[in-house]
């Protein structure tokens, strides 16, 4: 019987580890060549593993929410179609008095976990998390809860109609008069609620405070006059999605000037390793992107420096789609070599962000509000209304001093403030 091993495949450069999410296929089962035999989540992405053989699942090592190590053998097929059956989950060793070692199968493990656990065992997304979260639903009554998925997994839309036929179904409260009480300073009666972090939120973390411990951050602001940019696509926004099928956003004015900047200061683009400097010679524009479950991911633009306004405004979009939608591949994630976050699509004036390791600088882009603005003329100074918005760039002390930083910033808002129309269409 000649059988193919099923590694965990490596997804990305810096990926070490995989969760197994679900096996789409059971021991026994045929599977075609490239069908998908099983979904598996890194630290930010979670991804389909088609199957590198035709044949018949003989073997499953690994059960679903296992961690497993890049290069494991996860399963096995047999390309002859014979099958053996075999309880091969993985086995833990367990020394008795003698100190010889027996090995004692898994299942009889886990019949002796708390009800407690059993709840955390199945799989829940961030997403379904935070929403039972925010209505008050622990695990014990999701797991009373029909899922529609897969081994009855439960999604979304399955959490969203249990809520509101519970809502529809809750009687009116009654109020009743509470007695006054005397205080007393040693009772409690305030009790806090405790959560534990979800995969991604652990892994942002980490990649934040490995940050700001990595590079010494500093900030400068500038305000940019961005009227001309609102006409210009409040002008051409319909004859723009009429002529290319895309709606014209401020996105990739932003992106634009942020890669011609960088051309003219090539340092922002580069990278430290260890005691080197690498100038790297393509630019990757990382953007990030906020996700449904609030989590935060920053997909790249390969090679933005080869693309024009349209290409830079197309493959955007497309990025935040799949990353909104849960398509990004591993691929998606990884390279980027500058990172652009916008905090001022929820309102906020002006942001001071992190740097996405192993980047130089980030740079923050505030909400464009109306201001009254004096201006010079020949005529001397007049107060106008103009549309403003503050950039902030974030950026590595180490390298990056303060006046190339600053003169970078400036650079970003001389492109913006001088776009010009052919540019776009």
């Amino acid at each position: 019987m000649m059988n193919i091993d099923v590694i965990m495949p490596k997804m990305g450069e810096s990926i070490t580890e995989g969760t197994i999410l679900e096996w789409k296929k059971n021991v026994g089962e045929s599977i075609k060549l490239d069908e998908t035999l099983l979904e598996i989540s890194t630290d930010k992405v979670d991804s389909e593993i088609p199957s590198p053989s035709e044949g018949v699942i003989t073997e499953i090592l690994y059960n679903v929410n296992d961690i497993v190590q890049v290069g494991e053998i996860i399963a096995k097929i047999s390309k002859d179609g014979k099958v053996k059956v075999q309880n091969n989950l993985k086995k833990e060793v367990v020394k008795n008095d003698n100190k010889k070692e027996k090995f004692v199968n898994i299942d009889s493990i886990r019949s002796q976990r708390t009800e407690k656990e059993t709840y955390v065992k199945r799989f829940l997304s961030p997403l379904v998390k935070n929403i039972a979260k925010k209505e008050g639903i622990d695990l014990s009554e999701l797991d009373s809860i029909q899922g529609s998925g897969r081994n009855n997994r439960l999604n979304k839309e399955d959490l969203l109609n249990y809520i509101n036929s519970k809502n529809n179904a809750k009687p009116m409260p009654s109020f009743k008069k509470i007695p006054n009480l005397p205080f007393n300073n040693s009772e409690q009666i305030l009790r806090n609620d405790v959560e534990k972090m979800d995969r991604v939120r652990l892994k942002i973390g980490e990649h934040m405070v490995n940050s700001v411990k990595t590079s010494p951050h500093v900030y400068s602001t500038t305000e940019v006059d961005m009227t001309s940019i609102v006409e210009m696509t409040n002008q051409n926004k319909n004859a723009f999605s009429e002529k290319y099928n895309l709606k014209l956003t401020y996105t990739p004015f932003i992106l634009s000037a942020c890669v011609k900047a960088i051309q003219d200061f090539p340092l922002m683009n580069a990278m430290i390793d260890g005691e080197n400097i690498i100038h790297q010679k393509n630019i990757n524009l990382g953007i990030a992107v906020a996700l449904n479950d609030g989590n935060l991911i920053v997909p790249s633009l390969k090679n933005s420096e080869e693309k024009n306004f349209l290409g830079l405004s197309r493959n955007a979009s497309e990025l935040a789609s799949k990353a909104r939608n849960d398509k990004l591949e591993p691929d998606d994630i990884f390279g980027s070599t500058f990172t652009v976050t916008n905090p001022g699509m929820f309102g906020s004036l002006f942001g001071m962000a992190i740097i996405n390791q192993p980047n130089l600088g980030i740079l923050s882009v505030g909400a464009i509000k109306k201001k009254p603005v004096v201006k010079e003329t020949d005529y001397g100074d007049v107060i106008v209304v103009r549309s403003m918005m503050y950039i902030t760039l974030g950026y590595d002390h180490r390298l990056i001093d303060g006046a190339y930083g600053t003169r970078f910033l400036a650079k970003i808002s001389e492109y913006l403030e001088n776009f010009k129309l052919n540019e776009i269409i």
